[in-house]
């Protein structure tokens, strides 16, 4: 050890101390230099915050991390990202998806591998099938999305009551508020005041309205007991309608119109004065003579019943009875008087 030189110490201590930092900071950031692993791809339209060195895990469990982010080389934008499975007894279907999501409260990023179901594995340096959560703050972001929706409806709406109650409220508007206050305690007022005539009426009526439902229970047990005379009253009345309905109406009702055409003719010869009953109607010079006849019969009956001496002469003992004066010859002696009068 003579021999070695101290720049040669001073090298070997100093590659060795690199060596040593390059393992160390590896194996911070999980990388395991000696053992073996398969690296596997997939791309993202976004990564939302995954970071080289996040770990892969499968089930919670940790099998690898991430190796890589880069740009794809075709200038679409989208994300290639490299990551390592340390663990070779896994098996990965073709079908695996890599899924990015939370893996704590502040928003750190890590892959999870969702085995598929697939008979066939992947091999390394295969692109898997990718898949992303919805971080928290997207979540929380849709879930507030409607409340704020209606957050703004009902500001909208608020400000739209405030300027009706501005309008309302404005100088012009407000003038005729107090007789309209005034007239609607009038209309209270007096709506009390025929609450309390009302109850004043009810209570006194209320005798009379016993009164009457107790008339009407009565009448209610009348009809109950007379149920049996108005069933037979209404059994009549079908009876009868319905010999009603067995009359031949339309005979009836021809016999009727043949009688009153026949009276009809009947008054037209008597109004014509055709026939006796025709003159008799019409004519007023038989009634007169007979008035007039009548009127002699009455005078010669009035003689005869005073002076029948003039008419029949006889007498039991010969006594001539003293004449009277009929109303005919009174009639004829009022006239001469008259007539001297004059």
């Amino acid at each position: 050890m003579k021999g070695v030189s101290k720049e040669f110490k001073v090298g070997a201590i100093v590659i060795t101390a690199i060596a040593l930092m390059v393992i160390g900071v590896n194996y911070l950031k999980g990388i395991q230099l000696f053992n073996t692993h398969r690296e596997f791809y997939a791309t993202y339209d976004q990564i939302d915050g995954l970071a080289e060195a996040n770990p892969v895990v499968m089930r919670g469990f940790k099998v690898g991390m991430v190796k890589k982010i880069e740009l794809m080389e075709d200038g679409g934008g989208k994300l290639v990202v490299t990551f390592s499975i340390d663990n070779d007894n896994l098996k990965i279907p073709v079908n695996s998806k890599a899924k990015i999501f939370s893996s704590d409260f502040f928003g750190s990023k890590a892959i999870e591998l969702m085995l598929g179901d697939s008979a066939v594995l992947a091999e390394p340096d295969t692109e898997l099938l990718s898949e992303r959560e919805e971080d928290i703050a997207s979540a929380i972001r849709k879930e507030l999305a409607p409340l704020k929706a209606r957050t703004e409806e009902l500001i909208s709406g608020v400000d739209e009551i405030i300027s009706n109650l501005n309008s309302v409220f404005s100088d012009k508007a407000t003038q005729g508020l107090p007789r309209a206050f005034e007239s609607l305690q009038n209309s209270l007022e007096t709506f009390e005041k025929i609450s309390v005539k009302l109850d004043t009426t009810i209570a006194e009526s209320r005798s009379r309205l016993r009164s009457i439902l107790d008339n009407v229970a009565s009448l209610t047990g009348n009809i109950e007991e007379s149920n049996e005379e108005i069933t037979q009253v209404i059994q009549n009345f079908n009876a009868i309608s319905d010999s009603l309905a067995k009359v031949n109406f339309a005979a009836t009702i021809l016999k009727a119109e043949q009688t009153i055409s026949g009276l009809n003719e009947v008054i037209a010869k008597i109004n014509s004065e055709e026939g006796s009953l025709g003159l008799l109607i019409n004519n007023d010079t038989l009634h007169q003579s007979l008035v007039s006849a009548t009127k002699e019969l009455e005078v010669l009956l009035d003689d005869l019943n005073n002076n029948p001496d003039r008419y029949l002469h006889f007498s039991l003992f010969g006594k001539k009875e003293q004449e009277r004066y009929s109303k005919r010859e009174i009639e004829q002696l009022q006239k001469i008087l008259k007539e001297e009068k004059k």
